[in-house]
């Protein structure tokens, strides 16, 4: 009889509690299950059909450390940020440009790309040309790039004129200049954000159009 009333009153008990908010280091939930500090899940986590979220500022993102430890990901206490920005400004550069310049960034762990750039001459002045060094009748172009180098295994940029070198006006005329060139870099963190793919290499033979494979995974 004892053992009766006894599975009467656990019932009882989980019935009443179905509906209730239950916190861990709160005696104030907030939600069904409200913990304070840190979970941690020694198998598996399962989240059945997940709502939609429309507060996004102030979010944090889980991650799992090398300790096999769910973590918060706080981007303010972190070196390193998915998506990173950064302007590098080159000043009183050689007069060709911006030949080869080690950021010493990690091939292995980001990626980078060069976004857009800009150069200045003397005092700020924008009217910068190219002005070829084979002819003054050729018109070269310019590379601006970031581009990994094997055998130091980081991102160089580059910034440069193609046979040319950079000109601006002058009390008389136009003369080659020593510019300011500024580059504005996205920076990707590998494997975090960005998933790095096997180079494509495509022979055009010749021709103005070809199709490339399709990258592995789309």
């Amino acid at each position: 009889m004892k053992r009766y009333y006894l599975v009467v009153f656990l019932g009882l008990f989980l019935f009443g509690t179905l509906g209730a908010q239950v916190g861990i280091n709160t005696t104030e939930p907030k939600a069904s299950l409200d913990v304070q500090g840190d979970a941690r899940f020694d198998d598996h986590l399962f989240l059945e059909e997940p709502g939609a979220y429309n507060i996004i500022r102030g979010s944090k993102l889980l991650i799992n450390t090398t300790a096999d430890e769910m973590l918060q990901y706080d981007i303010e206490q972190s070196k390193y940020g998915p998506i990173n920005y950064v302007q590098f400004a080159f000043k009183n550069t050689n007069t060709i440009g911006l030949e080869d310049y080690n950021t010493k960034i990690s091939t292995a762990d980001y990626l980078v790309t060069v976004q857009g750039y800009y150069f200045t001459g003397p005092n700020g002045n924008t009217n910068i040309m190219p002005h070829s060094r084979d002819s003054d009748g050729d018109i070269e172009g310019f590379q601006m790039y970031a581009y990994p180098n094997a055998e130091t295994g980081t991102w160089f940029l580059r910034g440069k004129f193609n046979n040319a070198s950079f000109r601006a006006p002058t009390g008389s005329g136009y003369g080659d200049v020593k510019v300011d060139i500024y580059m504005n870099l996205i920076i990707y963190r590998n494997k975090f954000i960005s998933k790095p793919q096997t180079k494509i290499t495509v022979d055009m033979g010749g021709n103005e159009t070809q199709t490339a494979p399709l990258p592995a995974g789309f």
